[in-house]
């Protein structure tokens, strides 16, 4: 829960499913489970878990805060909501059913509904660093930038190692297009955390973006300075800002230090593809492949280089592999029908189309049969 609540939800799901193997009837423990698995984007780890506590104990607190996080997921809010005050209601001092109820208002745009349940949750626990920090970004949102600092302050107070107050306060600016504002936050987190990364990448895009550019040129090279030629360290942040010739450069070298690493090697061929050299990427995507067969994106990628290419027959293998491993990547069965149309197979063309229309049929019904909660055969 300490780490929930700080923001490590990888180290916290490990420690949570460890909890639960121990004590597979915890159903609190489950819904930290469903919470983390919510939040790190696992659908299956999240669906598995929800209905073991519906087939435990479909009546207890816990259960409907694990049904709750699963609605979440699926976007029906009104239900998760309904479903979270019921809990709420049942164990009022629970904080983490709060954090639940304002991640709830925070995803269905009910920011007033999400402020009030941070604000409970820290009655209850003013050292929560996540509901601090979310409470901050909500009232950034609602324009109280000075409000947010303030909670951002008391978060890192609380937590040494959470992100600088200064520098989330800059990501509020920035995503609000308050690129001089941000400018300003960014420049003091920088010079408050001279050797941590983040701050000066941000603050050398917003310089772009004002059109700064011997300020940004500035900024390019102390990164250079403090930071090197790391690849572990810089290549994200050159991906994330768009910065195509220095992640293709930065990717090599990582390539190089992990040569068997079939992921960066999807990720250099993506910077290859994007910066036109379609033959390389094509050719890293076949290694990375040869590494790990089974990589839906592997094939997927293949697919539609080589269909770019003209390599209508390898294109369509590639992308029935594609399909294959994830039926639901709906542009490989695209790209599949139109491969094979373009080797003259016109029925097989078509019932590819066919195919896709029905696994799209059958994946609204699923999703319908979630969002409504009858696959668990919900009572009404």
């Amino acid at each position: 829960m300490a780490a929930l609540y700080h923001e490590q939800e990888e180290e916290a799901l490990g420690l949570l499913t460890e909890a639960l193997r121990r004590e597979p009837a915890d159903l609190r423990a489950r819904y930290l489970v469903a919470l983390c698995a919510h939040l790190l984007d696992r659908e299956e780890l999240l669906d598995d878990v929800c209905l073991a506590a519906l087939r435990i104990d479909r009546d207890d607190p816990w259960t409907r805060a694990c049904e709750a996080v699963r609605f979440l997921f699926l976007a029906n809010y009104s239900r998760a909501r309904e479903l979270f005050e019921r809990a709420v209601t049942a164990l009022p001092r629970a904080v983490e059913l709060h954090v639940g109820l304002g991640i709830v208002g925070e995803y269905s745009g009910e920011y007033e509904r999400a402020i009030a349940a941070y604000e409970r949750a820290l009655e209850l626990d003013p050292d929560n660093v996540r509901a601090r920090v979310a409470l901050g970004s909500l009232v950034a949102m609602e324009g109280d930038f000075e409000a947010a600092l303030d909670h951002y302050t008391r978060a890192r107070l609380a937590d040494p190692d959470t992100e600088n107050p200064h520098q989330r306060l800059g990501r509020d600016y920035y995503s609000e297009g308050m690129f001089e504002l941000a400018d300003s936050e960014f420049a003091l987190a920088v010079d408050e955390e001279p050797d941590e990364p983040t701050g000066w990448f941000y603050l050398l895009d917003t310089l772009c973006r004002l059109d700064r550019f011997d300020e940004a040129l500035d900024v390019y090279e102390q990164i250079r300075d403090r930071f090197g030629d790391d690849p572990e360290l810089v290549c994200g942040f050159y991906e994330h800002f768009n910065m195509r010739g220095e992640a293709l450069r930065s990717l090599r070298r990582l390539a190089e230090q992990r040569p068997e690493d079939p992921g960066i090697l999807l990720r250099l061929g993506q910077a290859c593809r994007e910066a036109g050299r379609t033959g390389e990427a094509a050719r890293l995507a076949e290694r990375a492949a040869r590494l790990d067969p089974d990589r839906p994106e592997t094939h997927v990628m293949l697919g539609e280089l080589r269909f770019d290419a003209g390599r209508f027959r390898e294109a369509a293998t590639s992308c029935r592999r594609a399909v294959a491993l994830n039926p639901n990547s709906h542009e490989s069965w695209i790209r599949l029908a139109d491969a094979l149309l373009f080797l003259g197979r016109l029925e097989e063309s078509a019932a590819v189309v066919a195919e896709l229309e029905r696994i799209r049929r059958r994946a609204w019904e699923d999703y319908q049969a979630k969002f409504s909660g009858q696959d668990v055969g919900e009572e009404s």
